[in-house]
């Protein structure tokens, strides 16, 4: 269990040094990786005794306790992601009005009452 913890507190240790200029591929990476050693802490939290995990208690706490800092990264990567999307439905809207839809060889016809 403390080779876990101690993995977790490097990696958010490591993610939080880089976090001003990581990108969405890195953070979702470390997402992943953070996902995968709490669940690896939780399988181990089931045979481990009371006492024993009072030490890690305070350790885990900690690193959870940065999990704002993360999740305002990535609101703001939605965020962006948003205004792109947005800025691309609106071309796509622009284009379509503009775009000629009609067949160039058709004819109209006027009828006279």
């Amino acid at each position: 269990m403390d080779k876990l913890v101690t993995e977790l507190e490097q990696q958010t240790q490591q993610a939080l040094a880089e976090l001003i200029t990581m990108d969405v591929e890195r953070l979702s990476e470390y997402m992943e990786r953070r996902g995968t050693i709490m669940q690896a802490l939780l399988k181990v939290t089931e045979v481990t005794a009371k006492s024993e995990m009072g030490r890690y208690k305070a350790r885990i706490q900690a690193v959870l306790s940065l999990d704002p800092i993360f999740v305002k990264k990535l609101r703001q990567f939605r965020d962006e992601a948003s205004v792109q999307l947005a800025k691309i439905d609106n071309g796509k809207t622009q284009r379509n009005a503009y775009d000629n839809n009609y067949d160039v060889e058709s004819y109209f016809f006027d009828r006279k009452k």
